[in-house]
């Protein structure tokens, strides 16, 4: 239903993952898909910004057209998050829910 493209070398400033729609259509993850994948049986969609087991902090980004998922920089670095031993980064998916304000 919903593909992404990656531009950039991860774990960098540059890295982004854009979102394309069946069509091939490049798509803001925010505003384009739809809450509820299956609104009759309550699911929703939810867009993955940090994969399990995975420590970069990825976020979508609001301030850019299309709002690509991009590295969060603080004080000029890229941010991680820590491991919770004996796991590598994330325990769990981590995202949010498209058409819902942050």
């Amino acid at each position: 239903m919903y593909t992404t493209t990656e531009r950039g070398a991860l774990n960098s400033t540059d890295f982004r993952i854009f979102f394309k729609n069946d069509l091939g259509v490049p798509i803001s993850p925010m505003h384009d898909i739809p809450l509820y994948a299956d609104e009759n049986n309550k699911i929703v969609n939810m867009i993955v910004e940090i994969p399990r087991w995975t420590n970069a902090k990825m976020e979508i980004c609001l301030k850019e057209t299309l709002n690509p998922i991009k590295q969060d920089v603080k004080n000029g670095k890229l941010r991680f998050v820590a491991n919770c031993f004996p796991h590598h980064g994330y325990i769990w998916n981590y995202g949010a829910l498209p058409q819902i304000a942050k």
